[in-house]
């Protein structure tokens, strides 16, 4: 189910439950979450497995899923940042930087990489028929061209329950293809229509290791950004990036 409000979209699983009353059933389970919006929200937590769920607006149902504003920005997950073990500890490691770690995220993706050596190097997840993705892409490309940024982009499956499959066909798509910049022009430009009907016979698993990789990092949305700063920590950004000389710094320092 999705609810758009033009401010906010909230998308996940209907659950015909005032949200009142399940609330009470989660008992210990559940953390309240900031109101955001006018919009309440719990994490609830069985074991090593947790669920946000938020309620509708007249309070009657509950929503399992994801908050995302209308910039693409997941609200979630920075709700979230401080509950403990809610966001994992990601390792990353860019090539160029020195050689990848033993079950890095580097390591576990299969990644178009598009832009000049030395640049300042990012990891993108997207979904093809991602909208977010597809204009975060617009906005970056006149960086990456520049030599300002070098994207590693790593193509998800997430919609298929949108769009009918067509997710998953371009995914594998984008995945038939070489880990160079040829599979990302062939996205940009509309070029993956040769391969959608006539996948490798890799594809799969390297869709399969992406999506692997997508849920270790507990990623909800694309577009969603990785990198690596010169002191080692990480960086991360959920949705498109919304002050690009800002984000260009960031990814540099």
């Amino acid at each position: 189910m999705k609810i758009n409000n033009h401010s906010f979209i909230i998308g996940g699983t209907l659950i015909p439950v005032p949200y009142d009353r399940l609330h009470e059933l989660m008992g210990k389970r559940a953390t309240d979450l900031e109101v955001w919006r006018n919009t309440r929200g719990m994490f609830v937590r069985n074991g090593d497995r947790f669920q946000v769920v938020y309620a509708t607006p007249d309070g009657q149902a509950a929503i399992a899923g994801t908050v995302w504003d209308t910039a693409g920005k997941n609200i979630t997950r920075q709700q979230i940042r401080y509950i403990p073990g809610a966001v994992p500890t990601v390792r990353i490691d860019v090539p160029g930087g020195g050689k990848a770690s033993a079950g890095s995220l580097s390591e576990q993706i299969y990644a178009g990489v598009i832009g000049q050596k030395g640049a300042p190097e990012v990891i993108m997840f997207i979904d093809p028929r991602c909208t977010f993705s597809i204009r975060a892409m617009q906005l970056l490309q006149p960086a990456v061209d520049s030599g300002k940024l070098r994207l590693r982009v790593v193509p998800l499956s997430l919609l298929d329950y949108e769009d009918g499959g067509a997710s998953t066909r371009y995914a594998k798509a984008m995945t038939s293809l070489p880990a160079d910049a040829s599979m990302v022009q062939a996205w940009t430009s509309g070029g993956l229509s040769n391969v959608l009907d006539q996948p490798s016979a890799e594809a799969q698993s390297r869709l399969d290791a992406n999506m692997a990789a997508a849920k270790a990092v507990s990623l909800t949305g694309t577009p969603t950004f990785f990198w690596k700063h010169h002191d080692g920590s990480l960086g991360r950004l959920d949705g498109v990036p919304p002050d690009l000389n800002k984000f260009l710094m960031d990814v540099s320092q």
